[in-house]
């Protein structure tokens, strides 16, 4: 069971408080998840940390510190990113905690479970590096979560879908083969003039997401190349225009 939970991992972006970063400790260690990322934001007292995490210390003492995002996300398949707001330069939609939880559960690729800070949440830019939002649930009287326990909410469904889940059969793509994927797929539609008045930045984001929610193999995502380039090629080798 060790092993699937190792898979996890929850990135922190700019934490403002000390003691929430031992409070998300805490949370962390009693649903067996160890892996810990911190996006460097305002200054980490570590005796504040431990104050609020006590016997999960160790989570903290073995987090790793990057100093943006992107960097924490090279070798993972899946990224989630937890946040209730919502933006025409966001995702089109989100997903529940039950519904990331049994995604997680389907593959032995890494996941990625990406937090804001406690003011602001997550950025569009942010946000743009995540396959798939995450909302939870709350009162639209008062639907401010505090980080820990929002942290608390994904872990303990992502425990009970991994605690009663079979061993996978794959491995998706990361994070940086996506991207890959994604740049051969722009370029070949640019090479047959699809971008005459569209955006490219747009539909890129557009296939990112699609393709990291549908968790492809590598086979999978090598068929695809394949079918864009060529598409690319034809079109060049025949002289069409678009």
């Amino acid at each position: 069971m060790h092993d699937l939970f190792d898979k996890i991992q929850v990135i922190l972006v700019h934490p403002r408080s000390s003691r929430n970063i031992g409070a998300v400790c805490r949370a962390m260690k009693t649903m067996n998840i160890h892996t810990l990322s911190i996006i460097k934001g305002g200054t980490i007292d570590p005796v504040e940390v431990k104050h609020l995490a006590v016997h999960a210390y160790d989570i903290f003492e073995k987090a790793t510190v990057y100093d943006n995002l992107e960097d924490a996300l090279p070798d993972v398949s899946l990224i989630a990113g937890i946040s209730r707001r919502r933006g025409k330069k966001r995702k089109y939609f989100a997903i529940t905690p039950e519904e990331l939880a049994e995604k997680i559960a389907q593959n032995s690729g890494k996941t990625a479970l990406v937090f804001g800070n406690e003011e602001s949440g997550l950025t569009e830019k942010e946000l743009s590096y995540c396959h798939l939002a995450v909302k939870i649930p709350s009162s639209p009287l008062f639907p401010s979560l505090n980080l820990s326990h929002a942290v608390q909410i994904i872990t303990y469904q992502v425990f009970r879908a991994l605690s009663k889940s079979a061993f996978p059969l794959y491995t998706p793509i990361n994070h940086a083969q996506l991207t890959s994927l994604t740049g051969i797929i722009i370029k070949s539609l640019k090479n047959i003039g699809f971008f005459s008045r569209g955006d490219p930045e747009e539909l890129s984001l557009f296939f990112k997401d699609i393709l990291g929610r549908s968790q492809l193999s590598g086979r999978e995502a090598r068929r695809l190349e394949v079918i864009f380039r060529k598409i690319s090629g034809l079109i060049a080798k025949k002289g069409i225009k678009s």
